[in-house]
């Protein structure tokens, strides 16, 4: 855990960065990693013609992960943004190869950024004020220059600095000490992830910010967790991050009676326990087990598979069996489209075990448009109640009428979120969307700018306020406010391709082309930016 965020050259680096390169054979991309002095670079680019076209190269800034299985890449801009690189090393095949969920031809090339929902479980918590790191405000993430570098003691043990004051044990969470669900807990706010794909797998509870989980409370108060339904052929999902609710699964873990915890097996200080701390307590001789070294029992019991989702790594199975599943478990496997992630059907709570609440069960149908017609009808009813409800009910509720054509309904949500929360600033964003598409272009500005009051950095806003403008024929404005979007975030695609096409509209092809072309190195599948290009080439 303390390598699994730091700086290049930090720690020993597996990676290959001697002028490595490969095609991605399913974007036409070919992609170099090398170094520069004492840097490491990505560079990506196509061949047209013989020349090399789209050319985008970002230094590595920060590493994620410890290199067991594999490494992924990051680039922080000077403004504070993350950005994943789209090639990942992968330690068990010693071969580069596109980062999870980038092999395919349209993927998000440079431009996936980290929110904070991927540093809670990579990295100690940053120093970031509570209020931007909530809902609502993670659309568009700054974060500090100085981050920290490693998940910490803290992560375990809780806050530290009365311990370090007092040097008493007492002064100090230790996971070994809780009661068993509280240790296991420790693990599951990382551990515990039932998808990575479109469902959601997880909520945090209202009011919590993402860095506000303290060891040894119930994680239940911070997370609510949710699964597909069963009998939806699921059940045998394996991920990567699925180790303590693979564990969950087991018939060994549910009659334990709460003795079994992810300390059983591990210590978190010196690794893996050997198996006889974990089977022969209960099983001191099985049937036709006898003189077997009882080491052996998890390469049966707990097989080695291939991850569904980082499709480039094999691991362990947590899920205690009896027999393992048939077939071949760790044979070569493709990454699932799109189309095959999504899931359509009830989403159940898994844990905590009591029920959360029917706004949260309302969500948790509506957030991916898992069961979007159950979940509207859910919110609709909770939200009549007598007390007042959070701001993030009626904005997943706003979400969820439009996406289903209720324009009226959803924009009496949006009102709603806001009047419970006024610094909702995505909120603020979508009600404007929703009015501009009405033809409400006044009130959709006043939004607009509501939304930047809060959150000034977010260049999204600003492109749409910008093509608002436009719209409205207030072409100055307009200008202004793309220019703006591109200050914002110089490695926003849409910023750069907005600004090119107006500069083109206004006749002005030099300085279109700069910014379409700055476009279509940040995003070369963009369609706008490329017809605009070829336009703006043109001879006079």
């Amino acid at each position: 855990m303390g390598r699994s965020f730091y700086l290049p050259g930090a720690n020993p680096d597996p990676a290959d960065w001697n002028n490595a390169s490969f095609v991605h054979q399913a974007s036409g991309q070919r992609f170099e990693m090398f170094r520069r002095g004492e840097d490491r670079f990505v560079r990506r680019f196509r061949v047209e013609k013989g020349q090399r076209v789209d050319v985008l190269e970002r230094r590595v800034t920060h590493v994620m992960g410890s290199g067991e299985r594999a490494l992924s890449f990051l680039h922080q801009t000077p403004e504070g943004r993350i950005y994943e690189l789209p090639v990942s090393w992968y330690s068990q095949e010693k071969a580069w190869a596109m980062a999870p969920g980038y092999d395919r031809k349209n993927h998000a090339g440079f431009t996936r950024q980290v929110n904070h929902k991927c540093m809670f479980c990579h990295n100690a918590y940053p120093d970031v004020a509570p209020e931007t790191a909530r809902t609502g405000w993670d659309a568009d993430v700054i974060f500090p220059k100085t981050l920290p570098l490693g998940i910490d003691c803290q992560r375990c043990h809780g806050p530290g600095r009365k311990h370090s004051e007092s040097r008493q044990t007492a002064d100090i969470v230790n996971p070994a000490k809780l009661p068993a669900e509280r240790s296991l807990e420790v693990c599951m706010q990382c551990h515990y992830e039932t998808t990575t794909f479109r469902l959601p797998d997880s909520l945090r509870r209202f009011q919590r910010s993402f860095y506000s989980y303290k060891p040894g409370e119930p994680l239940g108060d911070y997370i609510v967790h949710f699964d597909h339904a069963p009998g939806s052929g699921r059940e045998d999902k394996f991920e990567i991050v699925s180790a303590a609710y693979r564990l969950r699964q087991s018939r060994c873990f549910g009659e334990s009676a709460g003795k079994m915890t992810c300390l059983t097996c591990h210590s978190p200080h010196a690794g893996a326990r050997p198996a006889t701390a974990m089977c022969m307590g209960c099983h001191p001789t099985v049937a036709g087990h006898s003189g077997r070294d009882p080491r052996h029992c998890a390469s049966c019991h707990m097989p080695k598979r291939r991850t569904e989702d980082v499709v480039h790594v094999v691991m362990t199975d947590h899920k205690i069996s009896r027999r393992p599943p048939a077939g071949d478990l760790t044979g070569p496997m493709r990454e699932k489209t799109s189309a095959e992630q999504m899931y359509r059907g009830a989403v159940v709570q898994v844990y905590p075990p009591d029920p959360a609440g029917a706004l949260y069960e309302g969500i948790a149908q509506v957030k991916e448009k898992a069961n979007l017609g159950a979940g509207i009808r859910m919110l609709e009813v909770a939200l009549r109640g007598p007390s007042p409800a959070p701001a993030e009910a009626w904005f997943e509720l706003a979400e969820a009428l439009r996406s289903v054509g209720r324009d009226r309904d959803a924009e009496t949500a949006y009102r709603n979120s806001l009047r419970a929360d006024a610094a909702y600033a995505q909120a603020w964003n979508n009600l404007a969307n929703l009015l501009a598409v009405k033809g409400r272009r006044t009130e959709a500005v006043d939004a607009y700018r509501q939304a930047l009051v809060w959150t000034p950095w977010d260049s999204e806003v600003r492109v749409n306020l910008g093509l608002t403008l436009l719209d409205g024929n207030r072409v100055n404005e307009s200008h202004t406010a793309f220019e703006a979007a591109v200050r914002a975030n110089p490695s926003s695609a849409e910023a750069h391709a907005n600004l090119g096409a107006l500069l083109l509209l206004s006749g002005q092809k030099a300085p279109a082309r700069i910014h379409l072309q700055a476009a279509l190195a940040l995003d070369p599948n963009h369609v706008k930016a490329r017809g605009n290009l070829a336009i703006a080439q043109r001879p006079d």
